[in-house]
């Protein structure tokens, strides 16, 4: 298999006024092309920096990210941008969809801003196949938190990104529709050969990912 991302000896560190507080500490993961990798640990062990970091929207302080052999590591700000533009998907927890945008319109704004046509048409087709054919001109204040987690995801993936991160995607769901998102997580990585990376703390949902990795206090055990 090939390798798609990995980290090498990477520490995150906060300075305080009075202490230094260590978040991640001395972390190496390989992650191939296709895998599905479930992240699991008490709250405060570090699951959502790592996910951070690898999204390029934390910096480590030490150590190196390597992404399709590439060290992203050393990449401004702006050039991690691009990446998570285009090879990145990224699902939270929290929906953050735009209040004042239809389903649909929080979904094509993705290709609309990425200059890709027939926009409205893709993001319609995707949406449909995620089950909300008859939701595409709802506000997300009209949706439920299910078809809300599932139009997040439609926007995350528009772009066929090639790593998805999942941090709790399924937190806020009752147990169907969060069985739900996490088959259609499943499904799309599995079509696209896609690598998902899913921090959750259901046993169950852990199980069913190639590898689980367990971080306690910063550290994979």
């Amino acid at each position: 298999m090939k390798s798609l991302l990995e980290l090498q000896d990477i520490y995150l560190n906060y300075k305080t006024e009075n202490s230094l507080v260590e978040v991640i500490k001395g972390v190496n993961l390989k992650i191939n092309s296709g895998e599905n990798v479930a992240v699991v640990g008490k709250s405060g062990s570090g699951k959502t920096s790592l996910i951070m970091l690898i999204a390029g929207l934390e910096k480590a302080t030490s150590g190196k990210i390597i992404f399709e052999d590439q060290d992203i590591s050393a990449y401004s700000e702006d050039e991690l941008a691009d990446l998570r533009k285009r090879k990145i998907g990224i699902v939270f927890q929290s929906f953050y969809l735009i209040p004042n945008y239809t389903a649909l319109e929080n979904v094509s704004l993705v290709l609309e801003i990425n200059k890709i046509e027939n926009a409205q048409k893709k993001s319609a087709e995707l949406l449909e196949q995620f089950g909300l054919k008859d939701r595409l001109n709802h506000f997300p204040s009209q949706l439920s938190g299910g078809e809300q987690q599932r139009v997040a995801i439609a926007r995350s993936i528009i772009l066929s990104p090639k790593l998805i991160l999942a941090d709790e995607p399924s937190g806020n769901l009752d147990s169907e529709n969060s069985k739900l998102i996490i088959n259609l997580l499943f499904k799309y990585s599995k079509q696209n050969n896609s690598s998902l990376i899913l921090v959750t703390h259901d046993q169950s949902i852990a199980k069913e990912c190639d590898k689980i990795i367990e971080i306690k206090d910063g550290k994979i055990i």
